[in-house]
């Protein structure tokens, strides 16, 4: 048997009595806690008057929890609260004052009309048509005008295009006429003298002619896409007798003739 020393014999003792008093400590019945807890009135006092819970429509009430949360109790009938049911976030009714209600936009009676969309406004510059030149008479000019079936006929000198008092007066008459038909335009077959084999020639005299007759009739008024010109040249079988030193000014729809030409005084 092996000898061993009183002190380790002694500490050994007293561990084991340590080890045995837990044991039996853990092993006995926990006995209720009392504790004991003193409060300050002071403390009390600056905290305040607890807050009235609000009212509920159903009878219940909401409270304020610490953390933050709103509570709501059972109604007088005993049935929860709206914020009891699980699942529930029925919010609080609010009761606002007077002057809140007041400061409230009105409520309008009808839905507002359709918004009314406009073209943008475009602002295209106009060129207006630049007038030609006046033709003044020429005394000295051999000419004549004679009426004919919707229009006037005008005889120049050969290889002229100028024209005297009697032929311009003749072509403002016809623009007098006109005028009390808008819904007409005019037109100017131009004749010129000169040889078949140069087309040119003819074209060119009959050109100065016509233009000079629609520089008349835009000076008396009639508007310049009314009147079409024809540099037509030598006469063909369509010009109804006209000869080669002429012009016909006519309304539309109405063919040139001389059979009903008479002088134009």
């Amino acid at each position: 048997m092996r000898y061993i020393s009183p002190p380790f014999r002694r500490r050994s003792l007293r561990g084991l009595i340590v080890l045995g008093a837990a044991a039996v400590g853990l092993s006995a019945p926990i006995a209720g806690a009392h504790a004991q807890v003193t409060t300050s009135r002071n403390a009390l006092d600056a905290l305040g008057a607890p807050r009235r819970p609000a009212m509920l429509p159903d009878g219940g009430s909401m409270s304020a929890s610490p953390t933050g949360t709103t509570t709501s109790s059972t109604a007088g009938n005993g049935n929860p609260a709206a914020g009891d049911i699980p699942g529930s976030h029925a919010p609080a009714t609010a009761i606002a004052s007077p002057a809140a209600i007041a400061s409230l936009p009105p409520v309008a009676a009808r839905p507002p009309d359709n918004p009314v969309l406009r073209p943008p406004e475009l602002h295209v510059p106009l060129h207006p048509f630049p007038m030609p030149p006046e033709v003044k008479a020429d005394p000295q000019a051999r000419g004549r005008a004679e009426r004919i079936t919707g229009g006037t006929r005008l005889h120049f000198a050969p290889q002229s295009a100028e024209m005297n008092s009697r032929m311009i007066a003749a072509l403002q008459t016809f623009a007098t006429v006109m005028q009390k038909l808008p819904d007409q335009h005019i037109s100017i077959a131009a004749y010129g003298e000169g040889r078949a084999d140069d087309p040119s020639t003819p074209r060119r005299i009959a050109l100065s002619r016509g233009l000079a007759a629609r520089s008349v009739l835009l000076h008396a008024g009639i508007a310049p896409t009314r009147i079409y010109v024809r540099a037509v040249g030598l006469p063909d079988e369509n010009a109804h007798g006209a000869g080669t030193d002429c012009i016909d000014v006519t309304r539309s729809g109405v063919v040139a003739s001389n059979t009903t030409g008479s002088p134009s005084r």
